[in-house]
């Protein structure tokens, strides 16, 4: 993925045409803890996952107090999903249960409005919100799936999830943060954001859930989940 990155720094160069006070260019490194909000027959979450993201982010300031932010970042983040499956384990298919630990990565544009206050000493404090779209790339899982008939579990690890990831991810960015200021127009920034979901991360279809939560009929119920993060961002403003 170093291709998009790349690309991303020489479009956002390109509007150096601006003066220092109008445009600020930075990198940012923003671990987050993640988690998934299944809305499907049987299908529950498991827990938390912590991953991160790093890029750049450009500010273009639009007056005083007020500044249009955007960038390009790869972001990983994952959460803990069980929930009604029927594979083929040996011979013959299964009816049962699988948790999985996913790991997805995207390239995700952030297109928010950031509310300055008036600098305080050497600090300037903000708001933040709008929106965010991402592009899946990559994923995987790491699978326990447990057959009721005998107790048995089938691990497997670094499971291609692919298939079962929606390509286009998109998000409500909410956020608070604070930026110092070192000398002239370089800032440290440091800030906390709510990165929540609304489109369904999940494709295709699943099972309908017995009364154990194992898999039950065909696979014809929709496969539904959104993801959320909270994420704290540390990066630099030039």
């Amino acid at each position: 993925m170093k291709k998009p990155l790349l690309i991303a720094i020489a479009l956002v160069l390109s509007f150096t045409g601006f003066s220092q006070s109008e445009f600020q260019l930075g990198l940012q490194l923003s671990p987050n803890i993640s988690w998934l909000n299944p809305d499907s027959e049987g299908a529950t979450s498991e827990g938390s996952s912590f991953g991160f993201s790093y890029g750049i982010i450009g500010d273009f300031n639009i007056a005083d107090n007020y500044a249009f932010s955007t960038g390009i970042t790869l972001l990983n983040m994952g959460g803990k999903l069980s929930y009604p499956d029927a594979p083929k384990v040996n011979q013959p298919i299964s009816n049962g249960r699988t948790e999985a630990n996913i790991r997805m990565k995207y390239v995700q544009i952030p297109l928010t409005l950031k509310l300055k206050t008036n600098q305080i000493g050497y600090m300037k404090y903000y708001g933040q919100f709008g929106l965010a779209a991402s592009i899946n790339y990559d994923s995987k899982a790491d699978t326990d799936f447990r057959n009721p008939g005998d107790s048995s579990i089938f691990s497997k690890s670094d499971v291609d999830f692919g298939d079962e990831i929606n390509l286009f991810r998109g998000s409500l960015i909410v956020g608070l943060g604070a930026e110092y200021n070192l000398s002239g127009n370089t800032s440290i920034l440091i800030g906390l954001t709510f990165d929540n979901g609304f489109t369904n991360i999940l494709s295709g279809k699943s099972y309908a859930s017995d009364g154990s939560g194992n898999a039950i009929g065909e696979k014809n119920k929709d496969f539904k989940s959104i993801n959320n993060s909270i994420v704290l961002n540390i990066g630099v403003l030039f």
